[in-house]
């Protein structure tokens, strides 16, 4: 099934999401906020202008016989099982482009999308959740009409690829992350399409479609996905380091061992009087965002510096100055010890760092045991995983070991020396968090990363600078800035990658409380600092420092 439109955030609970089998998913983050799980970013309108004429080739109508042509072939071992031809659209898409559909057994579903005014690139989005769905590159409203295609089709004449991850979120028998529990061959398959193989199908399916088109291979390979999307990044890295000239991985940690951890020493502690219902987080976090807003130099609702922000819950315990008065709100003195935890390095009793702590966002601790529970099923092959219950007996110092061998051993997790050596390579890397990331840590992100290009230098790269960046998205929750639409990561790589030209400073466009709002992106650790004048919604009013 084709993601055509952005769903709603929710925050699933696990019980639910045993029951109904369904991939978490979620529109792209917006300022302030938390994002909903793992999001597949919502494609941005395309300019009336058109895009650049592309390489002298194929004449439309030679395009057009071909889109006809390729159904039902088997190109790359998958079958094409339709293909439909969309024109120039004014302000849409300047140029037409012929959509590719394919299958390959169990459940794997595969779109690509081949312009006329191709550019020789080829771009590669991954999933979200537990994927089920495909990052579609085509948006429509109720009627059917396009609205809006994604602007590395539409603006950079990019031939893009994605897929569902292997599962399919709309038949609950064939959806993640029930049917990995399923004990049959089709559910191990499945498993194994989302931990990895996946990305290499689509990735040999995708070039294979160019090469029927074009008669030739792309010119320039880009990745880029955030939260599963940017795990599904850091993958195609580590195993397809030849493939890819530049990649973009969001909202993700290098580390799905120590992440899945977290999740699930949370998860523990539900039902007992340290959990924390969402209505004290939301508390909670409004209290730290009315102590930390002003850091940044500007009162504008949201943290813009997380990192700066030293806001201790402690001054929330019932009884307290700070606390509210409402009993459903203020915190007993085990829920500040649990908020405490979130904010600190998770780790063993050797004193080895698991996961560093959480900067303050929006729904620490909520929805946590679904995602880690479905992780523990992919490292363990145990369903039990997926129910309360065994999340309640999660054991740190010895259920940390069992995911990261476990994880490693399916292919879900990463390969830090391979990833460095993809950026030794001098092949591009840009890895970016949004700041107030309440589901992912932006902080062991930036740890691994650092891991990462301490390798890299050991390789031989003297300046991993120049190869791999950390950018973040200030203030925004779980997958804020995921949209090529908020943050054109699209013309970042592109222009490293195709003329040397190094991203130092990006631009996040947002939305708060209904204004339209606009913020540096900046080259981490720097953050945006409000100059001291000028329109506090336009970045131009902000530096990096």
């Amino acid at each position: 099934m084709r993601d055509e439109k952005c769903v709603n955030r929710v925050l699933l609970s696990a019980g639910l999401l045993m029951a109904a089998g369904l991939a978490l998913q979620g529109c792209g983050g917006g300022g302030g906020g938390g994002g909903g799980f793992f999001p597949i970013p919502a494609p941005a309108p395309a300019p009336a202008a058109p895009p650049p004429a592309g390489p002298s080739g194929p004449s439309v109508e030679q395009l057009k016989s071909t889109c006809n042509g390729l159904r039902g072939q088997v190109l790359a071992g998958v079958t094409v099982t339709q293909t439909a031809r969309f024109e120039a659209k004014t302000a849409v898409n300047a140029s037409g482009f012929c959509q590719v559909l394919g299958t390959r057994a169990p459940f794997l579903d595969i779109e690509i999308d081949v312009p006329d005014n191709w550019t020789g690139r080829y771009w590669q989005q991954g999933g979200g959740g537990f994927d089920g769905r495909i990052a579609s590159a085509v948006t429509k409203d109720g009627g059917g009409a396009v609205t809006a295609v994604d602007p590395t089709l539409a603006i950079k004449g990019a031939v893009y690829a994605a897929s569902n991850g292997g599962n399919r979120a709309s038949v609950p028998a064939q959806a993640a992350p029930g049917v990995w529990a399923s004990g049959t061959a089709e559910g191990q398959q499945s498993a194994t399409d989302y931990a990895y193989a996946a990305v290499g199908t689509t990735l040999r399916f995708g070039k294979a479609v160019a090469q029927a088109f074009f008669g030739k291979a792309p010119t320039h390979s880009y990745f880029n996905g955030c939260s599963n999307g940017g795990r599904n990044a850091y993958i195609a890295a580590q195993r397809w380091p030849q493939e890819f000239d530049g990649i973009v991985s969001g909202c993700e940690t290098m580390d799905m061992a120590g992440q899945t951890s977290a999740w699930l020493r949370a998860a523990s502690l539900t039902g007992t009087p340290a959990a924390l219902s969402p209505a004290q987080t939301g508390a909670a976090y409004a209290a730290a965002l009315s102590a930390c807003d002003a850091l940044d130099g500007a009162s504008d609702n949201l943290i813009g510096n997380p990192q700066a922000c030293s806001f201790d819950p402690a001054v929330l315990q019932c009884g307290m100055a700070g606390a509210s008065s409402d009993p459903a709100l203020c915190l007993s003195a085990a829920q500040v010890g649990t908020l405490q935890s979130f904010l600190s390095p998770l780790k063993l009793s050797n004193g080895s760092t698991v996961l560093s702590g959480y900067s303050w966002g929006n729904g620490l601790g909520l929805g946590w045991g679904g995602l880690g529970g479905g992780f523990a099923l992919l490292a363990s092959g145990d369903p039990a995983w997926l129910t309360p219950a065994r999340q309640a007996g999660f054991q740190l110092e010895t259920d940390y070991y069992m995911l990261g061998s476990g994880l490693a051993r399916i292919g879900a997790d990463h390969d830090k020396a391979a990833i460095a050596s993809y950026v030794a390579s001098g092949r591009k890397l840009i890895s970016w968090h949004a700041g107030s990331d309440a589901l992912l840590s932006p902080n062991d992100h930036y740890r691994n990363w650092t891991t990462m290009t301490g390798i890299a230098r050991s390789l031989g790269l003297a300046d991993p600078n120049s190869a791999t960046r950390f950018f973040i998205v200030p203030g925004g929750g779980h997958g804020a800035g995921g949209s090529l639409q908020e943050v054109d990561w699209a013309s970042a790589i592109m222009g490293w990658v195709e003329n040397d030209d190094a991203p130092t400073q990006l631009t996040y466009n947002f939305t708060s409380g209904g204004t339209a709002r606009s913020m540096p992106a900046c080259q981490y650790p720097k953050y945006p600092k409000y100059k001291g004048s000028g329109d506090v919604n336009a970045a131009a009013s902000y530096s990096c420092s």
